[in-house]
């Protein structure tokens, strides 16, 4: 089992690179192939112009936009030049509500998005995730600025509480998990009454033992009123390469706002987070 089709995504030649580094290094170590999306957004809000206007500022937003993205693929085929890994690109300039259904359509066929992660300096790079989340539901790697991919060997953390959402991240993470030494399954204040009461995380433990990995299990009591902060202080403690987690959502109606505990873990990971739902 091993990712064969890695997506990411450049809006600005301005964004960090380590979305699309880690892309690469992980396309050339699973011998995946790389599919890099140049989207570049016009913002234009025509309900804030006099009457007459709205036409000639969106003319204008989405001229500059074109700009943008031809500037980001030159950039893109000077950064690719000589690399030996099978890749291709697909350009589009679209109008900002436009985002969410075009990266859906796009991204539906990938194994793995990896992306910079969000709420740094790319004001887009939320948007960004929250589409490939849950749109496109696809799992989505998020690689801190000045980080790079996971490197075989060592700890990944997992966050586990026996839901769909982190049921899924964990499947989604198993080429990733394959290659560590160890998997810290890591629950945190597990219900008295659940159905795995009496082993909490044993048959997670068994599933990444059965795909090759080791895992070892901890339970934790909720010492901290934020759950994201006492993972990211246990991936500390075992200098773990990367966090594996479900992500979720506060509304059905209102897809694309993370629950609390989301967001904190992203707003603060130190490292690769691998996230699905």
């Amino acid at each position: 089992m091993a990712y064969r089709i890695i997506a990411t995504i450049l809006t600005d030649t301005d964004q960090s690179t380590e979305g699309l580094d880690a892309a690469i290094t992980l396309a050339d170590r699973m011998d995946a192939h790389l599919d890099i999306y140049v989207v570049t957004i016009s913002h234009t809000e025509t309900n804030n112009y006099y009457l007459g206007a709205e036409a000639v500022m969106v003319a204008e937003q989405t001229r500059c936009a074109i700009e943008q993205r031809k500037k980001l693929e030159q950039w893109l085929q000077d950064r690719m030049h000589g690399e030996i890994i099978r890749w291709s690109t697909q350009s589009a300039t679209v109008q900002g509500p436009a985002l969410t259904g075009y990266l859906a359509r796009k991204l539906r066929f990938s194994d793995l998005v990896v992306l910079p992660r969000p709420y740094q300096k790319n004001p887009e790079a939320a948007a960004l995730v929250e589409a490939c989340l849950f749109s496109a539901e696809r799992p989505v790697l998020m690689i801190p600025k000045g980080c790079k991919a996971p490197a075989p060997g060592g700890h990944v953390l997992m966050g586990w509480n026996d839901g769909a959402e982190a049921l899924a991240a964990a499947r989604a993470a198993v080429p990733l998990l394959k290659q560590a030494d160890v998997a810290d399954i890591c629950i945190i204040d597990p219900p008295l009454h659940a159905a795995d009461r009496s082993d909490p995380g044993g048959a997670m433990a068994q599933y990444l033992m059965r795909h090759g990995t080791k895992a070892d299990i901890i339970v934790l009591a909720k010492t901290e009123p934020q759950i994201g902060n006492m993972l990211l202080r246990r991936a500390d403690e075992v200098d773990a390469n990367m966090i594996v987690c479900g992500a979720y959502g506060h509304s059905r109606l209102r897809e694309a706002v993370f629950g609390g505990a989301t967001r904190n873990l992203l707003e603060q990971a130190d490292r690769p987070i691998l996230m699905s739902r």
